[in-house]
């Protein structure tokens, strides 16, 4: 991530972003389960972290970043959580989670920072339990056009029929996706029942 973007996810406009946007449309969406041991991969400041153990208190919230700096600032922010936030730096196409461990895997706005998507796919299907959802928000190449593509440059993008192709091969059972014209897109996936 460069530093412009870290600047942004550290502004108020990015969380206000969150919070009145990317929030809303995530829970008119997703029927996420009220009681839960989840991984957040890619927290960034951990906005949405927040905001998620805020509005469902049967959480238990593994918040995870690559970026040392970011975990920082997550872990601070967390705090306040006690023992139902936890705060890790996590490498999403190598996971140090046991098979099976979490009910739910959140990432939002992180598909495009990781090179080998497709592994962190596979990675989120392993630790996810059987009937386990993936929730996936994420940016389009559409979006990556003109200034904004010099300004967040993303590591690789992808279409949503890629996303698709992947999702079967990682093992996801069935998936809901919408997208919000050429640029966002919303997906809740399932793990089969073993």
């Amino acid at each position: 991530m460069s530093e412009v973007e870290k600047k942004f996810c550290r502004s108020a406009v990015w969380r206000e972003l969150v919070r009145r946007t990317v929030m809303p449309w995530i829970l008119g969406f997703s029927d996420l389960p009220s009681r839960a041991d989840v991984l957040e991969v890619g927290s960034g400041m951990g906005h949405a972290a927040e905001m998620f153990l805020d509005r469902f208190p049967g959480w238990n919230l593994v918040a995870t970043d690559h970026d040392e700096e970011m975990v920082e600032q997550l872990r601070a922010r967390l705090e306040r959580f006690d023992e139902r936030a936890r705060v890790e730096r996590a490498d999403a196409t190598a996971l140090a989670y046991p098979d099976r461990t979490f009910d739910l895997v959140v990432s939002l706005g992180v598909w495009h920072h990781i090179g080998s998507w497709e592994t962190a796919l596979a990675e989120c299907a392993r630790v996810l339990r059987p009937g386990g959802r993936l929730l996936l928000v994420d940016l389009l190449p559409g979006f990556f056009v003109g200034p904004i593509a010099k300004v967040f440059p993303p590591e690789r993008t992808y279409s949503l029929g890629e996303l698709r192709e992947q999702l079967a091969e990682a093992g996801f059972a069935r998936f809901r996706v919408r997208a919000a014209g050429r640029l966002w897109y919303r997906l809740l996936a399932e793990t089969p029942y073993a």
